[in-house]
């Protein structure tokens, strides 16, 4: 797992990501990038959000996957890569169709399963904005504004010693969220924070599971 340090570090200064359509559908190779969450004196403070099991979490790994075998390679890239254009917004990634990013109508931060368009009715594709930036200028952030959402938060999804604890799961805190939609049961349990850009230029994985 990348460490929160050598993932910050690597990928400053910020930009912003572009297009969201597959990348074998591109004529320009996008910008693409990485999340970073913010929330000074808390345990999700500089940490990466990563994409996992159609979902986004911070402390979890990335999970990736690739069918090809040798002689053919699979691409290298094992970290979890934004585009984001025209208000709405996809994995970086390989596999034929790509892999789409969505808002389900709880507010949950989700994409698509590769090799398939499904999304649940009432979901939201639209309205993501990334913003960019440099290290000596105003630092870029990704944004969501669709379903009367009110920015990003991390909910805990374990409990150890009487309290609730990470993996956070990353949901929009839109109007719809309730208490039975987050892990813990309590939406109060979730940390709001600012989810900063920051650029990427390896390889894109196969495919996020």
């Amino acid at each position: 797992m990348l460490t929160t340090a050598s993932f910050l570090w690597s990928l400053l200064p910020l930009a912003l990501g572009s297009p969201i359509i597959p990348r074998e559908n591109i004529n320009d190779s996008p910008l693409r990038f990485g999340v970073i969450a913010a929330r000074s004196a808390s345990p999700i403070h500089l940490s990466s959000v990563n994409a996992s099991g159609q979902a986004f979490w911070i402390g979890k790994d990335t999970a990736i996957y690739c069918p090809l075998q040798p002689p053919l390679e699979c691409p290298s890239g094992n970290q979890t890569v934004f585009q984001v254009a025209g208000g709405g917004a996809s994995l970086d990634n390989v596999v034929p169709g790509g892999q789409q990013i969505y808002v389900a109508p709880n507010g949950k931060l989700s994409y698509t399963i590769a090799h398939s368009s499904y999304i649940p009715p009432g979901s939201a594709l639209q309205t993501f904005n990334a913003t960019s930036g440099t290290i000596n200028e105003n630092i870029g952030r990704l944004t969501f504004e669709g379903l009367g959402g009110s920015g990003f938060v991390a909910c805990p999804s374990r409990k150890s010693k009487g309290k609730w604890v990470g993996p956070y799961q990353v949901f929009v805190g839109v109007k719809a969220l309730s208490d039975k939609d987050v892990p813990s049961g309590c939406k109060k349990d979730c940390l709001g924070f600012s989810a900063l850009t920051a650029p990427y230029t390896g390889e894109p994985a196969w495919q996020y599971t």
